[in-house]
């Protein structure tokens, strides 16, 4: 009860000072709506946009092939900038911006000379090897981080990075629609693995790209500074082999992602094809450090073939406090508990993602799963959808089951825990919401930039509401956890709680049963009230 007191004692107060200042939404849209009837259509698509009630859907153009990892880019205020392929950039009016062509000259499949010559279409080579930072140092400025992926079939490796390249966006230019200034610049011609982690580093403003060598023993963490190259630290794994390693294995450790935690302080990459290695990561020294090796295994398949099918998980990610393990692969995904006595044994099956295919026919088939990821959104849910197959962990640092964890796969038709048709897309980003380091001196950095501004703020929408609400919050440090919201109604009463995970932002709730009238939603850190804000209900 005294809580309560308290909260309504200072809601007044609060309601004078309410911030609407929200910003490093640059995840907001993701994008989606390629068809496999019509996979040569470069029309079709769509933005999947978290707001207003819940996530919406919007139509749009496209003048790019893609099947897996398209990268739909928004600024900090979360309005749609342009969307990428890895090998074309649109610019947000469905044009191709200008300079957006003619990337990763020299990789086995680029955009000269190929069968299909002046080519948009980049889906089989380079999934997972492209990824978008902002320039922290000035607005409406992008940096095209990616690998020039090179295929020699006769290694098992089978995929390699001959060059890490840079290329700038300009959103400034040609009247706001965007220009590509540079592109395929080197800055680092060492060969590598096809995939790297993006983190930044602890003075919130630069950005560490984390790049493996082909065999996974060694770790380089480039460290930029807008486009230039600061520093360059070399991590060797001692206690590992890979004398060991069979052809499976040096194909899972080449072609997989490295997955950095949320809070930027572990990353996890496969070790053959039935490890992990779990790693730390140092944001201001920019060394990488093993942690655990966990045997994660192969999971059967049963098929209508005489023998059953081995598979090795793929794709990792982590949750948001780093405890849990995800792992997905080509037909099982499973959990583990790092924190555990017995990793390996703390296993959790939970199904089977089918990857579904809408066929000519209109009917919905399955097929192997293939590369599935996680991705997290801006509600801090995470995401596995790949197609026409849409699952979703509702609360992803819970142990499962009680993750609450939706298997899209189940829910047909659509075979989506979202109900739509469409074909979607983990989202592929860094984490924006990491900010600086509190109180590190990260002395890797001779000059010490500000941190990124911040405050606390706090919107709901829409109002008048009588279904779905979304509330969207603005903090200093997202990496707390300890943010909640308090719905109480004008005599006081609580009425909803719910706290967000790290580096969520936005949360929706569903007010159809709620009683006409006025509502206040209080932001809560610990037990100090922080923001507020009120909408109105009406049916």
């Amino acid at each position: 009860m005294k809580h309560i007191i308290q909260i309504a004692a200072t809601l007044l107060l609060a309601l004078l000072w309410q911030s609407h200042s929200f910003c490093q939404k640059y995840d907001y849209n993701w994008l989606g709506g390629l068809g496999s009837v019509e996979w040569l259509d470069t029309t079709r698509a769509l933005l999947m946009k978290f707001e207003d009630e819940g996530i919406a859907y919007e139509k749009t153009k496209i003048n790019f092939i893609f099947e897996a990892c398209p990268i739909a880019m928004s600024d900090k205020d979360g309005v749609y900038q342009f969307s990428t392929n890895g090998n074309v950039v649109m610019s947000w009016n469905d044009s191709i911006m200008i300079g957006g062509k003619g990337f990763n000259k020299g990789a086995t499949n680029d955009d000269f000379g190929t069968i299909f010559g002046d080519t948009v279409i980049n889906d089989s080579y380079n999934p997972y090897t492209y990824q978008v930072i902002p320039d922290l140092y000035e607005d409406s400025v992008y940096y095209l981080i990616h690998s020039l992926v090179w295929e020699e079939a006769d290694r098992p490796e089978y995929l390699f990075n001959k060059k890490t390249q840079i290329s700038k966006i300009d959103m400034r230019r040609r009247r706001g629609r965007g220009e590509v200034v540079y592109k395929n610049r080197y800055f680092d011609e060492e060969e590598m693995g096809v995939t790297f982690a993006l983190i930044q580093h602890g003075n919130g403003k630069d950005w560490w790209v984390v790049l493996r060598t082909v065999d996974g023993m060694e770790y380089n963490a480039i460290l930029l500074r807008r486009d230039s190259v600061v520093t360059k630290v070399r991590s060797k794994i001692e206690g590992l082999s890979t004398e060991w390693f069979g052809f499976d294995d040096k194909f899972y450790t080449a072609g997989s992602i490295i997955q950095p935690s949320r809070d930027g302080r572990y990353l996890v990459d496969n070790y053959g094809a039935k490890h992990v290695k779990w790693m730390g990561f140092d944001r201001c020294s920019g060394e990488v450090s093993l942690l655990d090796t966990i045997e994660v295994g192969l999971y059967v398949v049963d098929s209508n073939f005489l023998n059953p099918y081995f598979f090795a998980y793929r794709n990792f990610n982590l949750s948001p406090s780093g405890r849990f393990l995800y792992g997905a692969g080509f037909d099982n995904l499973a959990q583990w508990d790092l924190w555990a006595d017995d990793i390996e044994a703390s296993r959790v099956d939970m199904g089977h993602p089918w990857a579904v295919f809408l066929h000519a026919d209109g009917q919905w088939q399955n097929g192997y799963g293939g590369f599935t990821s996680f991705g997290y959104g801006p509600d801090g849910k995470m995401y596995n959808m790949r197609r026409g197959t849409h699952s979703v962990v509702e609360h992803p640092d819970e142990k499962c089951p009680d993750c609450d964890f939706c298997a899209g796969w189940e829910q047909g038709p659509p075979p989506s825990c979202l109900g739509v048709n469409d074909y979607l897309y983990s989202g592929f980003y860094p984490n924006y919401r990491l900010g600086a380091l509190s109180g590190s001196a990260c002395d890797t950095i001779v000059e010490y930039p500000e941190a990124p501004d911040g405050g606390y703020g706090l919107s709901v929408t829409p109002s008048p509401a009588s279904g779905p609400v979304t509330v969207e919050i603005a903090l200093p440090s997202y990496d707390t956890g300890q943010a909640r919201i308090v719905v109480v109604d004008m005599l006081g009463r609580v009425l909803y709680r719910h706290r967000y995970a790290p580096y969520a932002y936005l949360h929706e709730m569903d007010v159809s049963s709620w009683a006409s009238g006025v509502y206040n939603v209080v932001l809560m850190e610990g037990n100090d009230l922080k923001a507020s804000s009120r909408f109105v209900v009406i049916h």
